[in-house]
């Protein structure tokens, strides 16, 4: 199609030389890696005006402003730009305390409330302290993943970095008076090794033991309280020993908690589950070409029960005299031994039945039994918090009963074995007996009956 000149000239006219043509744009045209990272995570239905105010499109004229300092333009008196530190929780809080909106995602919404109960809400709201950790530090602010999420800050595998962002530097620390060795001790800890060499994700976190938004470490009166939320056992029964009430007793990281030169994270396990035991003593008895005494069986299960005390040893002088005097430690110590007895005793008896069952024997009832002595063995560890020989000596005799009548039965096993073995040898002899007597009457029938072909005569 062709114009006519006067058309051409007449639109020129409107055009002023030089003007751009005016271009409306969203926050993604500036923002694309903020606008990336939010799609991608539990907000991406989220706008950004709901955060940082502003109109939902703007008109630009010319080239896009940059994120990155370069060109600016006005976002409007309804924008308010980046969220302050001491905001972040107020502004979050809009939406997490809003049950309305937060029960379609089953999320609770009293979140906000126990961030202001915790020692960092506290130093915010009413020191002004900007520091402390705000909701974006432990889950990110616009790439937020929900905790299953390998990425997540907030995934139990990734817990233990995000709280030592902050708990790990110790320049950050010491102007609060706080260790920052504490986060390297979890880490070497009975807790810290589950999670992060196993992958345990069962295993306690930082936020398991001190609370998530409510995080407030908790006080020696009550450490009972939090690691019983797991043992319960252990905590039942040291409910009933003598320092379950003593003043200025730590509780369970008095003798758990890596001694007096660490600060209660370095949890370490005193009693190995029953399967591990097993384990040693199976490669302890390979190892050597004679049966090992009960030091060296001891020495191979129970060697770290005594090195953890000995460790502890330092804060029980604080009420008892040293080990060679005080009565109470010397019954304590009794109290190990009694323990590395009855491990003793199981391990002989679970090799016992190993061995035989690696045979023809069919032991199936017997390792039924003996799962019976495994639990019995298993109570012995939290029972040792009782302190009570009476009553440790009892479930070792309920467990060694047990043991002693897989035993018994597994000798029985092998004498029955053994003697079926033995009926068998004279069957064995009369058949090669018969077997060759026929042999001898087949060679003297053939010769006599058996015509020998020409040329083959000797």
């Amino acid at each position: 199609m062709k114009f006519p000149l006067w058309g051409i000239v007449a639109v020129s006219t409107l055009i002023p030389v030089g003007a751009v043509t005016a271009k409306p744009v969203d926050c993604a045209a500036c923002h694309a890696d903020r606008h990336k990272e939010l799609a991608g995570s539990v907000h991406s239905t989220l706008h950004c005006q709901e955060c940082h105010g502003g109109s939902d499109s703007y008109v630009v004229e010319g080239e896009l402003p940059k994120s990155d300092g370069g060109a600016k333009f006005d976002h409007g008196s309804s924008f308010k730009g980046h969220v302050e530190r001491r905001d972040i929780p107020q502004l979050c809080g809009e939406c997490h305390t809003d049950v309305a909106r937060m029960n379609p995602y089953g999320l609770r919404t009293d979140q906000l409330a126990a961030y202001w109960t915790s020692a960092h809400g506290k130093a915010l709201k009413e020191k002004g302290e900007t520091r402390v950790a705000v909701c974006t530090d432990c889950h990110g602010d616009h790439a937020i993943q929900r905790p299953s999420e390998p990425t997540s800050k907030t995934n139990p595998l990734n817990v233990p970095d995000t709280c030592g962002h902050c708990h790990a530097d110790a320049k950050l620390m010491s102007e609060f008076k706080i260790p920052s060795e504490i986060v390297a001790e979890y880490r070497q800890s009975v807790h810290g090794e589950l999670l992060l060499q196993k992958h345990d994700r069962g295993a306690p976190t930082c936020a398991t033991c001190h609370g998530n938004h409510a995080a407030t470490p908790p006080g020696f009166a009550n450490v009972g309280s939090v690691c019983g939320q797991c043992h319960q056992h252990a905590a039942t029964n040291f409910a009933k020993s003598i320092h379950a009430d003593r003043e200025g007793f730590h509780g369970c990281v008095q003798c758990h908690g890596g001694g007096p030169d660490a600060h209660f994270h370095k949890i370490e396990k005193i009693t190995e589950p029953a399967a591990e035991l097993v384990q040693d003593y199976a490669r302890l008895v390979t190892d050597q070409r004679y049966p090992p005494s009960p030091s060296e069986v001891a020495a191979r299960l129970h060697a770290t029960p005594k090195q953890i005390v000995q460790r502890a040893l330092p804060g029980c002088s604080e009420c008892h005299d040293s080990l060679e005097k005080d009565e109470s430690l010397q019954k304590f110590f009794h109290l190990l031994d009694t323990i590395t007895d009855g491990e003793r005793k199981y391990v002989g008896t679970a090799e016992h039945l190993n061995r035989v069952g690696r045979g023809i024997l069919l032991v199936d009832s017997q390792r039924f039994r003996l799962e019976e002595a495994t639990t019995h063995l298993i109570a012995l560890a939290p029972l040792q918090h009782t302190l009570d020989q009476e009553a440790l000596t009892k479930k070792l005799g309920e467990m060694n009963a047990v043991c002693d009548e897989v035993d018994g039965d597994l000798v029985q096993l092998e004498k029955g074995l053994q003697l079926r073995t033995q009926a068998l040898a004279p069957i064995w002899a009369f058949v090669l007996i018969f077997v060759a007597l026929l042999y001898t009457k087949y060679k003297r029938l053939r010769k006599e009956y058996v015509a020998t072909a020409p040329g083959k005569e000797h």
